[in-house]
């Protein structure tokens, strides 16, 4: 008998696997009939998780804790992150002004000192675009704001934008660059309207992207189902690892209307390591079962997931819990 399944996937290269997982029968293989709901925001994704309208989800690594913990307005809810999916995936992209203020510094200049100064002459304030509070692309950005002596607090803006209106947000100026998953940062690239500036491997190597998420009373009521939905994508994973051709197949199916609808070719630059002239791909699926060597990793995404909200340091308990999710 079929079990039926509901999963919220977000427009992105890195829902390959659910994609593959069902064009190559490995849902079906393990008795489970899915259906991949699309939506609009990771807010909308995380709610209807937390309330049981989608059974599970493609979910951003620190959502799963901000869920955890109930971190700034997130539904306080106990989550389960079996799998990790995929391995970096993002990159930052700025306007082509910013790219040039930032080419333009001279001896003893830095962005962080550029971006102060404008903001002491009474100029507006620069806005960099993420994709949800709780999100790998959040840490990703300030990772990178600090190595360029910018004080991501004080001296910018951040603004939550979906995924699907980061390249119009940039274009109408709302806002001054992005940390994004792709396609979202080669299509800025491809209509001339951004460089990308670093990719998430060169500012937290390996990091765990994107999750399967659910929550843990639907994990209990479902056992056999969740294992087959890990078998499933575990498989997916796999076959996406395992050369350019089963790459390309998966850029063509992620193309169509009904997932990304953007052009394959668009696709194929993070799939197949042409995104800022990579020699490897620029996504890695993951798959693998989370091991104890893993820990120190995840240990250190509780501790700056939950540092987004608060400038205490988490206690022992907090922290324990911030860690369930991933099974450690």
């Amino acid at each position: 008998m079929q079990q039926e399944i509901r999963i919220g996937v977000i427009a992105l290269t890195d829902s390959a696997p659910f994609v593959v997982a069902q064009k190559m029968g490995f849902f079906e293989a393990e008795s489970l009939t899915v259906e991949l709901v699309k939506q609009a925001s990771w807010a909308t994704l995380r709610d209807k998780l937390a309330y049981g309208e989608i059974d599970a989800a493609h979910m951003l690594s620190p959502m799963a804790i901000a869920l955890q913990l109930g971190l700034g307005g997130s539904p306080k809810k106990d989550v389960l992150a079996p799998l990790v999916l995929n391995r970096s995936g993002n990159a930052i992209t700025v306007s082509k002004s910013l790219a040039d203020l930032i080419s333009g510094l001279i001896e003893g200049e830095t962005l962080g000192s550029k971006l102060r100064a404008s903001k002491s002459r009474g100029e507006r304030v620069m806005v960099f675009g993420t994709v949800f509070p709780f999100s790998m692309h959040t840490l990703q950005l300030r990772r990178w704001l600090r190595l360029n002596d910018v004080d991501p607090d004080q001296d910018v803006r951040f603004e939550v934008v979906p995924p699907v209106r980061m390249v119009a947000s940039l274009q109408a100026g709302l806002i001054d660059a992005f940390c994004v998953g792709e396609p979202y940062n080669s299509l800025a690239v491809n209509e001339g309207l951004g460089t990308i500036v670093a990719t998430s491997n060169s500012l937290w190597p390996k990091a765990p992207e994107k999750v399967l998420g659910c929550t843990l009373s639907w994990a209990t009521e479902n056992p056999l189902a969740l294992s087959g939905l890990c078998k499933a994508l575990r498989r997916a994973c796999i076959w996406l690892e395992s050369g350019v051709e089963n790459r390309s197949k998966a850029a063509a199916w992620l193309s169509t209307s009904d997932h990304v609808n953007l052009p394959g070719s668009v696709l194929e630059m993070a799939l197949l390591a042409t995104i800022k002239d990579g020699t490897d791909p620029f996504i890695q699926f993951d798959g693998a079962e989370l091991t104890e060597e893993q820990r120190p990793m995840f240990e250190s995404l509780v501790v700056e997931t939950h540092a987004l909200t608060s400038s205490r340091s988490l206690d022992s308990t907090q922290f324990a819990i911030g860690l369930k999710p991933f099974g450690f």
